[in-house]
């Protein structure tokens, strides 16, 4: 089996909330993991956000995020995702809506 790096980060950008992290940073509305809990409830957004999403942008080097400020700021390989961005599926646009 061949490692493929642009698979691993179409999956890592394939989630919604992934998406709100990097538009956010690239409009400059994003700052703290605060800035992210716009619906739903606050601790479970905050909880899912910490545990799997930061992480994984983080990982894939598209965030820097300190934990202690719960700040995040665009990572190394922050533009590489928000050159795409514009041309990701809508996060607000959820199909279940239709």
């Amino acid at each position: 089996m061949t490692h493929d790096p642009s698979s691993e980060k179409a999956e890592t950008m394939a989630m919604p909330e992934r998406r709100r992290v990097i538009a956010g940073l690239a409009d400059e509305t994003v700052e703290t993991v605060a800035d992210l809990q716009v619906r739903g409830r606050a601790d479970e957004i905050a909880a899912e956000l910490r545990e799997a999403h930061l992480p994984a942008l983080e990982e894939a080097g598209y965030i820097e995020w300190d934990r202690e400020e719960e700040t995040i700021e665009p990572g190394p390989n922050f533009e590489e995702a928000a050159e795409h961005i514009a041309d990701l599926p809508d996060p607000d646009d959820d199909p279940a809506d239709d």
